[in-house]
């Protein structure tokens, strides 16, 4: 049923978002050409319409493609409006990049010799700044209007699915939280069923739901008929129930929902794959697979490239100045631990004494470490020293964002201490992250900051990898703990 209503509303965007793009073009165009606010090169006189008629269809299929990868066509937990906004605006401003770049192209390939075929049309660019701005705006009143539509059905009690969830323990009040989120859908938590807790408890799921009974008050509760949706979440002590509980459920026609038990096991996403017709429970995967990936390590090439030349004349008064103000070597080189687990070296600016480790052995720096050179204190508060990593993203061992990669010796250390800590290296470390921009740095307890690396890896998307980067470079560079 979820699912049901999870394609049903995003058929409803996709058409939304589609009639968003035919409107905002057509206007645009009228805009641009017959309201007579931007004046009209003479010589160039109005283009025809169907010239750019024939160029739509491509609008269309470049925008819807892009949210595609964006995952804008999932129905998301808590997507704000500003997400929501952003991710618009980011299609918008790739589509306009697609378009410029490919009519370009175009255009300088068939004014070449014995060209395959001719292009003289070139979109305007006027017409680009008008359509970017309106189809913004479009995108998201129509989408902000189904949802307005949606919330005014589920208040006049319309379309409502009403749930009953079976376990008020760890494993049912996860169920009752993610369906609380979906109010979009019309889900409604009516109540759980539970023998061993007290019936009138009331359940947090982001609003109170109370226990209404034991196992005995299920038939009741169906017979009412008030009930579309089960959801069975017992943990393993009460499988022998589940017998008693289908076949009460097998004499009504709603819809039962099953609950493995496997939340102990789950930390990450978790999807079902085939095996040649065999269901299998895929756990703790990480979101980012397959096309995304490539995406992410794009971006990671791009802005990489372009920050090393543009950052080369402090890089150069850097390392003159570390040459100057201490002995050692310029760079710091220290194998850390990556994706899959694997080591790697990771470059970054000495900013202690040389051979600083030869009397103490691997330990972790704090905040008043004596060690540390003055010059290496300032380079620390501005994260300076952490620039270097850039080249490690251009070589792919890392990336712009991520968790904090840590030392092998400490990485055997914390595997054995930490459950689940290895859960971390399913992704490439980062030169910043989720914990970084909250101001959780070294001297933070690793417990800690692990909750934040699940956090970030559990709900990786693009638009949350530029959040990241945009908040450090806002304020996640001065460490305020030095």
């Amino acid at each position: 049923m979820l699912r049901k209503y999870k394609t049903r509303l995003i058929g409803l965007f996709i058409l939304s978002d589609m009639l968003a793009i035919f409107l905002s073009y057509f206007y645009s165009y009228g805009f641009r050409f017959y309201v007579y606010i931007i004046p009209i090169n003479p010589e160039k006189g109005i283009p025809p319409l169907k010239s750019y008629i024939y160029v739509f269809p491509a609008f269309l299929i470049v925008h819807l493609f892009i949210f595609f990868l964006q995952g804008f066509y999932k129905t998301r937990l808590r997507r704000t409006k500003l997400d929501d906004f952003f991710t618009i605006m980011l299609n918008a401003i790739f589509t306009m990049i697609f378009f410029q770049a490919a009519q370009n192209y175009l255009y300088s390939y068939s004014q070449g010799a014995a060209p395959l075929f001719h292009f003289d049309f070139k979109i305007s660019h006027w017409f680009l700044g008008v359509y970017f701005i309106v189809v913004i705006f479009m995108i998201s009143f129509l989408r902000n209007q189904i949802y307005f539509y949606m919330k005014r059905r589920y208040a006049r009690g319309l379309s409502l699915q009403n749930v009953l969830i079976i376990g008020a323990g760890k494993m049912g009040k996860a169920v009752g939280l993610k369906l609380a989120k979906y109010k979009d859908l019309g889900f409604t938590v009516k109540g759980f069923l539970d023998d061993g807790v007290k019936e009138g408890q009331k359940i947090d799921i982001g609003q109170e739901v109370k226990v209404l009974g034991g196992l005995d008050k299920l038939e009741p509760l169906l017979e009412g008929g008030d009930i579309n949706d089960v959801y069975v979440a017992l943990n393993l002590t009460n499988y022998p129930k589940i017998i008693d509980i289908l076949k009460v459920m097998n004499k009504y026609t709603v819809n039962v929902r099953f609950i493995p038990d496997l939340f102990q096991l789950m930390t990450l996403n978790s999807r079902i794959e085939d095996l040649d017709g065999l269901p299998v429970i895929s756990i703790d995967e990480p979101p980012a697979r397959g096309i995304m990936i490539f995406v992410k390590r794009i971006m990671d090439i791009v802005v990489s490239f372009i920050a090393l030349v543009l950052l080369l004349p402090l890089f150069l008064i850097v390392s003159l100045l570390i040459k100057i103000t201490s002995r050692g070597s310029v760079y710091y080189h220290q194998d850390r631990t990556g994706l899959d687990g694997k080591k790697f070296v990771m470059h970054k600016f000495r900013t202690m004494v040389s051979d600083a480790e030869k009397s103490t052995g691997p330990v972790m720096s704090k905040p008043d470490d004596p060690r540390i050179t003055k010059l290496g204190r300032i380079l620390r508060k501005l994260s300076i020293d952490e620039l270097p990593q850039l080249f490690n993203v251009l070589m792919g061992k890392m990336s712009l964002v991520g968790p904090r990669p840590e030392r092998p010796v400490f990485v055997k250390d914390f595997k054995e201490k930490i459950p689940k800590y290895m859960l971390r290296h399913k992704v490439k470390s980062g030169v910043t992250g989720w914990a970084q921009i909250h101001g959780l740095r070294q001297d933070t307890p690793i417990e800690k900051r692990i909750e934040y690396d699940f956090y970030y890896i559990e709900n990786w998307s693009l638009l949350l990898d530029i959040k990241i980067l945009w908040k450090t470079l806002r304020k996640g560079f001065i460490d305020k703990t030095i």
